[in-house]
């Protein structure tokens, strides 16, 4: 199953390294301080955390896999065609309208 076309597209900015200005004086050996440092926007961070996110969703949820199954077995799992029928339009045109 696709997920395209369902939120907006996030803008991010990019990342800006900032040396100090005697950077060829103060090395990290001498100051013992890092000379170049990474500062990422608010978007960045949020789409940073959406990736955590999504990165511990699973794939597959099995409870409602087994729940399937178990009405499947049991005869009474009802297809909704006209539910069906909308489901593919949609998924359809929203992948037309992202090509």
């Amino acid at each position: 199953m696709k997920l395209t076309g369902i939120l907006p597209p996030v803008k991010t900015e990019k990342v800006q390294v900032r040396k100090s200005e005697d950077s060829a004086a103060a090395t990290p050996e001498k100051t013992g301080q890092p000379t170049d440092r990474v500062v990422l926007s608010a978007a960045s961070l949020e789409v940073q955390k959406a990736k955590d996110i999504l990165e511990q969703t699973p794939d597959v949820r099995m409870d409602r896999v087994q729940a399937l199954k178990e009405e499947i077995a049991r005869g009474e799992y009802q297809v909704d065609p006209h539910r069906l029928a909308d489901k593919m339009m949609g998924s359809l045109l929203s992948e037309t309208l992202v090509d």
